[in-house]
């Protein structure tokens, strides 16, 4: 009798605390339904990501009998739910804390041709002949062993609109600053075969990138970041289990750009080099956590500036100014940033809306020069080389920046503007967009 009063008695409690747990499910959703429901809470815009939101629909006998009507209600009553914009900022947040945000990651869709002109008649194409040949392709990647490759699909649409934001950029900052365009490359260019890539349907960064660079005018100084990593493609630029590059590579890029810009770059081995080990990135948790990427994770290695290494944040309206000492490269990122997939964060201490370094130890000869750096994230990684290279440097995110492009370049008093963005970003949507918004 006792053993059966016993189980009775667990059997109570476990069936109540079910029962609780129900009761209080429904009493969440209830009370998110009623929510929902209060008109006067309902946004009409949404400054986070700057645009009107659906509205509530008109009704008409044909639009009810269609379905349409009511597929509009519901389309209104998810986009202007209360708070949404809370979520948003939350959504966002934790996707800084990866460095990615929004489209970043491609489907793997054929996308459109690359045309055969015009282009710069002087780029080097070359191609990768073999790599990746036992590989496979997973939605919008491409897995190979240990190795994961972000893929892309070109949009001729965007390339156009791209290039002519850019000159719009040489526009508004004529007479004041020059632009520097920098597209970069994914890692599938120089890592994998032109026989793989053929077999994907995947564009040609040696046709995709002259393309874009051509609809740019004069004004415009590009810079060809896919022939200075070309000459480097089997050092370790890019990262196996993230989709973003790795210093070293941004360096190569940096160094392309300084050359261009008449500054003679600081050598890569003069600077002192960090190292943090047990990276595991995006292109990781994206392909499902496959066993042989997590048994040999990357490494991030990070380059100490010489003149400075402290950096001060921005919130998105220019406010809330705030130094952080060893902010530029952390030192003690394998403390500050102790998960496995934050160690990109080593670099500017991830994505801000504006940043600004101060070099007070810069050469003579550099005096008084401001650069603004324009970016998403694989310019966080680039950013470091520029310090010793110049006076005062403003990195701004046009994805989280409520400012505009000749507000920064005024104020700042800004001798050079960089663009730089890897070559997804160049594709359309959110990204130019964000742009666009920017370029003001």
């Amino acid at each position: 009798m006792k053993d059966t009063h016993t189980h009775f008695s667990r059997d109570a409690v476990s069936d109540g605390a079910k029962t609780l747990g129900l009761v209080l499910t429904v009493l969440i959703l209830c009370a998110g339904f009623l929510v929902g429901l209060c008109w006067f809470l309902r946004p009409e815009k949404s400054e986070t990501e700057k645009r009107e939101l659906t509205k509530f629909p008109t009704f008409t006998m044909e639009s009810f009998l269609s379905g349409e009507f009511t597929d509009q209600i519901s389309l209104w009553y998810a986009d202007t739910f209360p708070g949404r914009e809370g979520f948003i900022k939350v959504y966002h947040g934790i996707e800084s804390l990866f460095g990615i945000r929004g489209e970043q990651f491609q489907q793997g869709s054929i996308g459109d041709l690359v045309p055969d002109g015009p282009m710069d008649p002087n780029t080097p194409i070359d191609r990768p002949t073999n790599g990746g040949e036992s590989g496979e392709q997973v939605g919008g990647y491409y897995l190979s062993g240990d190795t994961a490759y972000e893929l892309y699909s070109f949009s001729q649409s965007g390339a156009q609109t791209y290039a002519a934001l850019m000159n719009e950029a040489a526009r508004l900052t004529a007479g004041k600053a020059k632009v520097y365009d920098l597209i970069i490359p994914l890692h599938y260019t120089y890592a994998l075969g032109a026989g793989v890539q053929d077999s994907m349907s995947l564009p040609d960064a040696g046709k995709v990138i002259p393309y874009m660079y051509s609809g740019m005018n004069d004004d415009v100084h590009t810079v060809d970041v896919y022939a200075a990593l070309m000459a480097h493609r089997d050092e370790y630029i890019y990262f196996r289990t993230d989709h973003h590059w790795t210093a070293t590579g941004a360096y190569y890029a940096c160094e392309a750009f300084c050359k261009q810009a008449g500054i003679t770059p600081t050598p890569l081995s003069s600077y002192e080099k960090l190292s943090f080990g047990g990276f595991l990135g995006t292109l990781y948790s994206k392909t499902g956590q496959p066993s042989a990427m997590g048994k040999n994770p990357d490494v991030v290695e990070a380059y100490i500036p010489k003149g400075t290494n402290d950096e001060y944040i921005y919130d998105a309206n220019g406010g809330d100014r705030t130094r952080y000492q060893g902010g530029v490269v952390r030192r003690d990122t394998d403390r500050f940033y102790q998960a496995a997939a934050s160690k990109y964060n080593c670099f500017l201490m991830g994505d801000h809306p504006l940043i600004e370094i101060h070099n007070e130890n810069i050469s003579a000869d550099r005096k008084g020069t401001t650069v603004l750096l324009v970016k998403e994230s694989f310019g966080n990684a680039f950013a470091p080389f520029l310090v010793d290279s110049y006076e005062h440097v403003f990195v701004v995110d046009y994805r989280y920046y409520n400012g505009t492009l000749t507000e920064l370049v005024n104020d700042k008093g800004v001798d050079d503007v960089i663009f730089l963005n890897n070559v997804v970003a160049t594709t359309g949507g959110a990204r130019l967009s964000e742009m666009e918004d920017f370029i003001q």
